[in-house]
Order: structure tokens, then C-alpha cells, then sequence
């Protein structure tokens, strides 16, 4: 066979090859994934102690006693110790605006206030753009903020990070692209995933 030759069949069939081996890798990856997370598998947050939760909640720890004794807090466990959920300090923020009649512990935004944005980045890989945009956003969260994070890493590392396996759990068109897209985009609405 002439070199030529050569040269032009695998230009031919390359792209066929590269599309079975990207196929391949896929369904290894799939595998993988499956073996090492269960597709039933899901990230929980622990939760906060009472010091902790009166942190986050921004009252002191002696007023969130009070309020957990007066039942709107989680029931003691064995020992006599209570212990927070998120969803307990979300709980607890709502009770207490109502008491106060104004929303001072519930985050809100003022009339006319615009939405904020937090962006992370640095040009350099491996400086911390993902861990500083995952530890911003629980700590927003926790502090009662409705946080909404962003992943444009194609490698969806903060995605996984909040439990979510883009290889599994990650459809056709189920990016921030699929929503943005001209030819026919997606609600936004089904884009986002909860944790």
C-alpha cells in the first residue's frame, strides 16, 4: 500500500474510530460510577449543633433555646441534645419574622434591590474555583439565602459535589446550553436541580 493511501484511510474511518472509542469511554465511566455511587446514592448534610444553628440563624444561643423549648425547634434526641437540619433553621427563621411582624431573619430582597452575583474564576485550573464556589454557596444557603449555583465547568465537578452525577443524572439538553441554545431552548426551570 502506498503511504498516500494509507494516509487517506485513516482519514476516513477516523472519525467513526474516535466516536466508538468516545462511546466506550462513556459507558466505562457509566460503570465506573455506578460501582463506586450506587445511582440511589445521596449526599445528605449533617446537622449543626446549637451554637451552630444560632450562628447561622443570627440570634443567640440562649433566644434559639427558647424558641426550640417553645416547639418550634426539633425534638431532643436520647440525650436531651438538639440538633439542627437546614430545613429546621428555615423553620425557625419564618416563626421568628412572623413574631417580629417584618422579615429580618428570612433573607429578602427590597423593592428595587436587583439580584446578586457572585462569579468565581481564575484563568490557572487547580486554584480552588470550585471548592470557593461549593463552601460560598452552602454557607449563602445556610444563612438563609435562596442560592442558585452556576456550573460551567465541563467537567461538572461542582455538580457532583452538591450530589448530582452528570454521567447518570445529566439528560440530552439538560445544561445551561440546553436553556440558552437558539435552535430550541429549554425552561431554565428544567435545568435546575435541587440539593
Amino acid at each position: 500500500m502506498q503511504p498516500q493511501s494509507v494516509v487517506s484511510e485513516l482519514q476516513e474511518h477516523l472519525p467513526s474510530m474516535l466516536s466508538m472509542d468516545a462511546q466506550e469511554l462513556s459507558y466505562q465511566l457509566q460503570q465506573h460510577q455506578a460501582k463506586i455511587f450506587p445511582p440511589q446514592a445521596r449526599k445528605s448534610l449533617r446537622a449543626f449543633s446549637p451554637a451552630e444553628a444560632a450562628s447561622f440563624i443570627g440570634i443567640g444561643e440562649g433566644y434559639l433555646r427558647q424558641v426550640a423549648a417553645d416547639g418550634h425547634g426539633p425534638e431532643p434526641l436520647a440525650n436531651g441534645r438538639r440538633l439542627y437540619t437546614a430545613q429546621d433553621m428555615d423553620r425557625i427563621r419564618q416563626v421568628l419574622d412572623e413574631r417580629n411582624g417584618a422579615p429580618k431573619y428570612v433573607p429578602h430582597r427590597r423593592a428595587g434591590e436587583k439580584l446578586q452575583v457572585v462569579s468565581v474564576m481564575n484563568f490557572k485550573g487547580g486554584s480552588g474555583k470550585t471548592t470557593t464556589s461549593a463552601h460560598l454557596a452552602q454557607f449563602l444557603a445556610l444563612k438563609g439565602y435562596r442560592v442558585l449555583a452556576i456550573d460551567l465547568d465541563p467537567q461538572a465537578s461542582l455538580s457532583a459535589l452538591f450530589g448530582h452525577q452528570p454521567e447518570l443524572d445529566v439528560g440530552e439538553g439538560e445544561t445551561l446550553y440546553g436553556a440558552i441554545r437558539y435552535d430550541s431552548p429549554r425552561p431554565i426551570a428544567e435545568i435546575v436541580r435541587a440539593t
